[in-house]
């Protein structure tokens, strides 16, 4: 059995359901690390997941005292945890958890397993857990960041995950609402990582700060003049004969990107 497959889950668990480890390790912090830590999970939360073990009805920790310590500190009411099913499992496989197993990890797998060994093994310190997996930084972050998203996480798993391009480029919208909308769009229509990054180019220009329903969202139209049209060619085709059989459809631009130039590319024969 391979133990770095351990099943596990990065569940938002309420503080109040969280115990203190039984053996707690070492919590001391300088007075002014432990408010550097309190007022930034006031600004933005939890970043980095505490390892948990279900126990019952509860959450012990195994991994990340001192985040629990400030979270109640900051009087937050959840918090981000890979959480797994029992304290012997959780031991088991953190113990286990050796680079020798990553060749069969997913990307998803792969991120919270950095997580584990970044909280276990290197104190934190991303540049330590590169240099013990023999990766550059920016792969370690590429996979880390994936544990701000529980739902983008498990959108990289199952018989047709997203790839791990697009699950970056999603992640660069900050909007939780318009994410999960993208997100949905990708996962239905099988998004490549350009047409990932044309949505997000299209919320930075459209729907930064907004935070608005997207049902309800009117597309803006681009500044300048509007582009020529061809209202007498088909879009499939190409051929501009039989006009009065061609019918006008609306589709939104992102729709258009996921889905129907896709289509259309495959229908040509150019992919």
């Amino acid at each position: 059995m391979n133990l770095a497959l351990e099943p596990r889950e990065l569940l938002d668990v309420p503080i109040g359901l969280i115990d203190d480890p039984e053996l707690p390790s070492r919590t001391e912090m300088g007075d002014e690390e432990m408010d550097d830590l309190v007022r930034s999970i006031q600004a933005i939360g939890l970043q980095q997941p505490m390892i948990l073990a279900r126990v019952g009805a509860r959450f012990e920790v195994i991994a990340g005292h001192r985040r629990l310590l400030a979270c109640r500190r900051a009087n937050l009411a959840v918090a981000p945890a890979i959480v797994y099913r029992s304290k012997n499992a959780a031991q088991v496989a953190i113990q286990y958890a050796e680079n020798r197993f990553r060749e069969e990890l997913n990307p998803a797998d792969e991120a919270i397993l950095f997580g584990e060994l970044l909280e276990r093994d290197c104190g934190g310190d991303v540049d330590t857990l590169a240099a013990k997996l023999g990766e550059k930084r920016g792969y370690i972050e590429g996979r880390l960041i994936l544990l701000r998203d529980p739902e983008i996480l498990d959108a990289l798993r199952g018989d047709k995950p997203i790839r791990i391009g697009v699950a970056l480029q999603l992640l660069k919208i900050t909007d939780p609402t318009m994410r999960r909308y993208y997100l949905d769009a990708a996962r239905r229509g099988g998004a490549t990582v350009t047409v990932a990054a044309a949505w997000v180019q299209e919320w930075q220009n459209y729907h930064r700060d907004q935070h608005v329903d997207p049902a309800a969202v009117v597309e803006a139209a681009p500044p300048g003049p509007a582009p020529a049209v061809d209202y007498f060619r088909c879009v499939v085709c190409g051929k501009n004969d039989n006009v009065h059989l061609m019918q006008p459809f609306n589709v939104h631009s992102h729709c258009k990107l996921a889905i129907l130039d896709e289509l259309l590319a495959s229908y040509r024969g150019e992919r």
